[in-house]
């Protein structure tokens, strides 16, 4: 092999190497980092919260969130998002997780997920503003 190809070769390497190092945190978010959720406690009711279906809005670095939440007797039943301007597939893996971790203990006071801040933070603020609909004696 010449000089010049062993060049190209360990360049298209390092480049390849370089370019899965910087990805790492996204192949960890889209391939799943479990949530254990064994070890979760187990939310009451909230009695503040009236029952029913609210459109959480939030905007994050991307554009605007807006899930459905719902709220029965007290505790989330269901939290679906219905548009974001986020990458679907890792949107979806952060909403699942999140979600996940929100019903069992009925509290938005989750974690956002490491290598994802900016699609936690829009779901966490969307359900955020849901749940304050859900308090408020006016909605």
């Amino acid at each position: 092999m010449t000089k010049t190809k062993k060049i190209i070769l360990g360049a298209v390497v390092g480049g390849v190497a370089i370019g899965l190092i910087a990805a790492l945190p996204l192949i960890k978010v889209v391939m799943g980092d479990s949530v254990t959720t064994a070890a979760i406690p187990r939310g009451e009711p909230n009695p503040a919260w009236r029952d029913g279906t609210y459109i959480g809005h939030a905007v994050n670095q991307r554009g605007p969130v807006e899930l459905e939440v719902m709220i029965e007797n007290g505790k989330f039943h269901h939290i679906k998002a219905l548009s974001h301007n986020d990458t679907t597939l890792i949107f979806d893996k952060v909403l699942r997780k999140l979600t996940r971790v929100m019903l069992i203990k009925n509290s938005t006071d989750v974690d956002g997920i490491s290598s994802a801040t900016v699609s936690s933070r829009g779901i966490i603020d969307a359900v955020n503003n849901a749940v304050e609909q859900a308090a408020s004696p006016t909605h």
